[in-house]
C-alpha cells in the first residue's frame, strides 16, 4: 500500500513544469471563487439569520411584556377590592357568607369582561378564606402558596405567575389592611392557557406554546397556538431551558421553522414553565436557493476565464525553461566546462547565473574531496581520542552522583543504574539489570506503569516528571522524585529513556510535619478571634433572654418563643466552649510511653460506658507494640475522646473493630464502625468545634485531640465508605 502511494506520488511530481504551473493558478482561482461564494452566501445567511433572531427575541420580549402588563391589571383589581371599605369589614368580621354575597357579581363580571378566573381571600398566616371560583373549598394553609405568604409577610402586593388549586395563572395578590393592622389578603388571577396564548398570536403572528415544568427535567405541554404542537418535546436534541432564551434557526428536522425555547420564571426567578415560539422561514429558505444558484453560475465563468489566461502565461514562461533545464543536464553530467550564455537580468538570467557558480563551485570541491582523502586517517584517531576522554569524565560523573541514574528500554528492560541505585533501595545491578518486570513492579507499583512513563516518554516523545513511593528491599518507605526523558536519533525515533530520581523523604516530611504546624497555628489565632468576639455578645443576648422568659406568663406563645431564643444561645454558649478549649495552649512532656498498655488504660476507662450504650469492642491488637516518645497524658485524653465520642454515636448492639499496628516508622490505630446518620458534610467536620445533641461531652474534646495528636507530629484521618456506613478512624503516631 505504501509502495503503491509513493509511485502516484513520484507520477504526480513528473508531470510537465507547465502543468505544474497550470494546476496550482486553476486550483487557487478555483478556491478563491468558491471562497468568495461561500462567503458571500455565508454573510447573507449570518445577516438573515440575526434578523430573524432579532425577531423572534422581539416576539419573546413582547410575550413577556405582555404578561407583566396582565400583572399590572389583576394587581389593579386586587388593589380595589384590598381598599373596598365593606370588603374590609367583611373580611375582618370572618363573614364568609356576606362576603361571597358581595363579591359574586362582581366576580362574574369581571370573569366576562376581563377573563379574570379567579378571586381568593387569605387570612394570616397564609390560610384560604373564601374561593369564589370554588366557594366549597376553604381552609387549608397555603404554604406553598409563595406569593400569599410573601404578600402577608411584607404587607406589600405581589405580583407573580405561579401554580394553584385552579393552575398555572398570572396572580396578584393585595394585602388588606383595617385600621394599620393586616387582616389578610385577596389575590386576583387570569388563567395562564390557550386564550392568552391566541391573543398574542392574533396580536404579534408568531406561534405560541407553553410546556409546564414537572420536575428537574421533565416538561409537559401546557397549551399551544400551532395545531400540530410545539417542536421542544420533537427535538432530537434536547435543549435544557436555563436563564436566559436559546434560539435555533431552522434545528435539524424542522429547516422551515426558526424558534426560540424561553424560560418563564415564577416570583423568585425560579422556572416554572418553557414558551416556545415559532416562525415560518419557507420564504427566507426559497430566496437563499435563488442567490445559492445565481452566484455559482458567475463563479463558474470566472473560473473559465482563469484557466485560458493562465495557460497562455505558463506557454510563454515555460520555453526558457526548457533551454535552461538542457544546459544544466550538460553541468550535471560533466560534459560541460564552459559557462552558459548571458540572459536578460530577469529571474531566467539569475538563474543562469546562478549555474555559472555553482559549475564554479563544483570544480573547486573536487579539488578539495581529493585533500581530504589524504588526511582522513589522522582526523578519525584524534578524534576516537577525544571521545574516550569524554566517556570516562562522564562515567565518573554518574557513578559519584547522590542522585538514582537509569536508562530503561521500551519494553521495561532497565539496561543500566548507577551505585547510588544500590546503595539507597538495597537491590544489586544483577537483581535489577537486564529484568524486564523490576522497574514496573518495584518502582512504578505495577499500575500506572504504562498510562505513565512508557506512554508518555515512549507514545508521546514527552518528559515526564512525578513523585514515587519506592520500598527498598528492607521495607523501607522511600519518596523520589522521578525525572524520565525519552533520548532520540538522528532520525527522531526514541531509542532509550533516561531518567534520574531525587530521594525527597525527609523533605516531604518535614514539610508535612510544618503544614501541620501552620494549620494549627492559624486555626487557633482564628478561633481566639472569634470566641473573643462573640463571648460577651452572647452572653448579653443569653441573659436578656433568660430575664425575659421569666418574666413572661406561662403558657403564653411569647414565652414560648423567648424559651427558643434561650435554648439557642445555650447551643451556641456550647459551641463556644468547645471552640475555647480548642485553641487552649498544649505543652507536650515528652517520655517514653508503653503504647500497648496505654491503649489498655484507655479501653478500660471507658469499659462503663461500653455497658451502658451495650456496645461491643472487637479489639485486633498485638501483643508487643513499640515504645514511642509522647506526652502520655495527653496522648490518652485524646484518645479517650476519640474513641469515648465513637461510642457514643453507636447504636445498642452495635460493635466497634480497634486494630493497631506499626507501619513505616509509625504507630497506626484503626477505629471501625457504623454510623448511618453521617453524611459527607459530617465527616467533612468531624473535628470542628460543634454541637452534637447525642455526644455532648466527648464533642467537647474532639478537636483538643486533634490538636494533641498534630502536636505529636501525628495524623487523624476520618473517611467513610461511600457503598455503605462504615466510618474509619485512623491515627498515626510517630514511634520516634
Amino acid at each position: 500500500m505504501k509502495f503503491k502511494a509513493n509511485r502516484i506520488i513520484y507520477k504526480i511530481r513528473g508531470i510537465s513544469l507547465k502543468w505544474k504551473l497550470l494546476i496550482p493558478f486553476l486550483s487557487l482561482a478555483f478556491i478563491g471563487t468558491v471562497t468568495l461564494v461561500y462567503i458571500g452566501l455565508t454573510s447573507q445567511y449570518r445577516l438573515i439569520e440575526n434578523q430573524e433572531r432579532k425577531e423572534i427575541q422581539r416576539a419573546y420580549q413582547l410575550f413577556l411584556w405582555e404578561i407583566e402588563n396582565t400583572k399590572r391589571q389583576m394587581l389593579s383589581l386586587s388593589t380595589l377590592i384590598a381598599e373596598d371599605d365593606t370588603v374590609v369589614k367583611l373580611l375582618e368580621q370572618r363573614d364568609r357568607l356576606q362576603l361571597r354575597d358581595k363579591m359574586r357579581s362582581l366576580f362574574l363580571s369581571l370573569k366576562e369582561r376581563f377573563g379574570v378566573s379567579l378571586i381568593h381571600f387569605h387570612v394570616p398566616p397564609g390560610r384560604s378564606f373564601l374561593r369564589l371560583h370554588a366557594p366549597e373549598s376553604h381552609g387549608e394553609m397555603l404554604a406553598y402558596r409563595k406569593s400569599i405568604i410573601e404578600s402577608l409577610r411584607t404587607r406589600k402586593p405581589v405580583t407573580t405567575l405561579e401554580w394553584g388549586l385552579t393552575g398555572l395563572a398570572i396572580r396578584a395578590v393585595s394585602p388588606v389592611v383595617s385600621n394599620g393592622h393586616l387582616i389578610g389578603s385577596v389575590e386576583v388571577g387570569y388563567p395562564f392557557g390557550g386564550a392568552f396564548l391566541f391573543g398574542l398570536k392574533k396580536t404579534w403572528g408568531p406561534d405560541f406554546t407553553v410546556y409546564e415544568k414537572r420536575g428537574e427535567s421533565t416538561y409537559v405541554q401546557l397549551a399551544s397556538t400551532s395545531e400540530r404542537g410545539g417542536l421542544f418535546l420533537q427535538l432530537k436534541t434536547r435543549i435544557v431551558p436555563g436563564g436566559t432564551p436559546k434560539v435555533l434557526i431552522a434545528p435539524k428536522g424542522f429547516s422551515n421553522t426558526s424558534l426560540l425555547i424561553g424560560p418563564i420564571l415564577g416570583y423568585y426567578g425560579e422556572i416554572v414553565g418553557v414558551v416556545e415560539i415559532d416562525i415560518d422561514r419557507s420564504d427566507i429558505k426559497k430566496s437563499h436557493q435563488r442567490t445559492k444558484e445565481m452566484m455559482a453560475f458567475a463563479g463558474l465563468a470566472g473560473i473559465a476565464m482563469s484557466f485560458l489566461l493562465t495557460w497562455l502565461i505558463a506557454s510563454i514562461f515555460v520555453r526558457p525553461i526548457r533551454e535552461i533545464v538542457k544546459e544544466a543536464e550538460e553541468i550535471a553530467e560533466g560534459t560541460r566546462e564552459s559557462h552558459l550564455g548571458e540572459r536578460p537580468e530577469d529571474e531566467i538570467g539569475h538563474l543562469s547565473k546562478s549555474l555559472n557558480k555553482m559549475l564554479e563551485v563544483l570544480q573547486t570541491r573536487q579539488k578539495q574531496i581529493e585533500e581530504y582523502a589524504r588526511t582522513l586517517e589522522q582526523r578519525v584517531r584524534e578524534r576516537t581520542a577525544d571521545l574516550v576522554a569524554s566517556e570516562e569524565k562522564y562515567r565518573t560523573l554518574v557513578d559519584n552522583l547522590p542522585l538514582v541514574v537509569y536508562r530503561l528500554q521500551e519494553d521495561g528492560t532497565t539496561e543500566f543504574i548507577n551505585p547510588y541505585f544500590t546503595e539507597k533501595l538495597g537491590y544489586t545491578p544483577e537483581e535489577v539489570v537486564g529484568n524486564k518486570n523490576f522497574w514496573r513492579m518495584v518502582i512504578c507499583g505495577g499500575r500506572e506503569w504504562k498510562s505513565s512513563i512508557i506512554e508518555t516518554c515512549w507514545g508521546r516523545t514527552k518528559e515526564l516528571r512525578t513523585e514515587r513511593k519506592v520500598r527498598s528491599k528492607e521495607g523501607q518507605l522511600y519518596i523520589f522524585i522521578d525525572q524520565a526523558m525519552p533520548m532520540k536519533d538522528e532520525k527522531g525515533n526514541i531509542k532509550w529513556i533516561d531518567g534520574i530520581m531525587l530521594d525527597i523523604t525527609e523533605l516531604k516530611r518535614l514539610q508535612e510535619r510544618a503544614l501541620r504546624s501552620e494549620e494549627i497555628r492559624i486555626l487557633g489565632e482564628m478561633s481566639a478571634r472569634f470566641a473573643h468576639e462573640f463571648r460577651n455578645p452572647l452572653a448579653t443576648a443569653g441573659g436578656f433572654a433568660r430575664r425575659l422568659a421569666n418574666k413572661l406568663p406561662e403558657g403564653g406563645e411569647y414565652r414560648k418563643f423567648a424559651q427558643i431564643i434561650v435554648e439557642e444561645v445555650s447551643r451556641l454558649e456550647n459551641i463556644l466552649r468547645i471552640m475555647l478549649s480548642s485553641i487552649e495552649p498544649v505543652e507536650l512532656a515528652i517520655g517514653k510511653v508503653d503504647m500497648g498498655k496505654l491503649l489498655e488504660l484507655c479501653i478500660h476507662d471507658l469499659e462503663n460506658d461500653l455497658r451502658k450504650r451495650a456496645v461491643k469492642l472487637n479489639l485486633q491488637i498485638p501483643q508487643q507494640l513499640p515504645i514511642a516518645q509522647a506526652d502520655e497524658d495527653l496522648l490518652l485524653k485524646a484518645l479517650e475522646s476519640v474513641l469515648g465520642h465513637v461510642v457514643a454515636m453507636s447504636a445498642p448492639g452495635e460493635s466497634i473493630t480497634l486494630k493497631a499496628g506499626k507501619s513505616d516508622g509509625s504507630l497506626t490505630i484503626d477505629i471501625d464502625y457504623r454510623a448511618p446518620c453521617l453524611d459527607e458534610e459530617d465527616i467533612d467536620q468531624f473535628f470542628m468545634p460543634r454541637q452534637v445533641e447525642a455526644v455532648k461531652e466527648t464533642a467537647v474534646a474532639l478537636p483538643l485531640a486533634k490538636v494533641i495528636i498534630h502536636r505529636h507530629g501525628g495524623i487523624i484521618e476520618v473517611s467513610k465508605d461511600r457503598k455503605g456506613d462504615l466510618v474509619n478512624i485512623r491515627i498515626e503516631i510517630p514511634i520516634k
